[in-house]
């Protein structure tokens, strides 16, 4: 696709400037729950004519204009817009139609589930040697400001609402440890009565 690709859109006018995007679909005077938009107009929906294209507002004109951060040469990352040529594993280059099984998402597109497997199994050889060769006792893993799996000690990010004792699984080489969550005192003082001054 050409980065600099600008197809008008008669259907929609200028004076149009509020445009929802879900999907590929963009949305015009999007009427929220049935009811009609603000402005009385009709909703109007329209899917770009090629894949990897959006609708922008440019000079007072809607335009189909590409979206593909690799087309553009960017560098954004988790791009929303993606162009059928570069809708592929970032890894094998599989085109996604091609996949058979759900694609894991990446910042630069898409990981398909062999390219997966594969990368987790060197992740996890390569976790579990550094840890043999860093001699670890089960001491290294108490009173920790941070959880670390006690099988490879690769750090586990533990969401505050997760933060809880449990059992886990290690997203790297699967081995199952139990966390303990630990917490430290804090201490809130308030007078009672009258505050001594004298």
């Amino acid at each position: 696709m050409d980065k600099n690709t600008k197809i008008l859109i008669p259907e929609i006018s200028g004076d149009w400037t509020e445009r929802l995007r879900s999907g590929s679909t963009n949305i015009w005077n999007h009427a929220l729950h049935g009811r009609p938009h603000r402005n009385g107009l009709p909703e109007v929906r329209l899917d770009p004519p090629e894949i990897g294209l959006y609708a922008e507002l440019i000079d007072g004109a809607w335009y189909w204009v590409s979206g593909c951060a690799k087309c553009n040469e960017s560098g954004e990352r988790w791009s929303y817009s993606v162009c059928d040529k570069h809708n592929v594993c970032r890894l094998c280059g599989t085109h996604r139609s091609k996949l058979t099984k759900t694609p894991w998402g990446h910042p630069d597109g898409f990981t398909c589930a062999p390219c997966k497997s594969s990368e987790d199994a060197t992740a996890k050889t390569e976790a579990l040697a550094k840890f043999a060769e860093s001699e670890y006792d089960e001491h290294d893993f108490c009173g920790l400001s941070e959880c670390k799996c006690p099988h490879c000690a690769t750090v586990i990010h533990i969401e505050a609402e997760d933060c809880r004792n449990q059992n886990m699984e290690c997203v790297t080489c699967g081995g199952l440890f139990g966390l303990e969550i630990e917490y430290e005192p804090s201490f809130t003082t308030t007078v009672i009565g009258e505050r001594v001054t004298a």
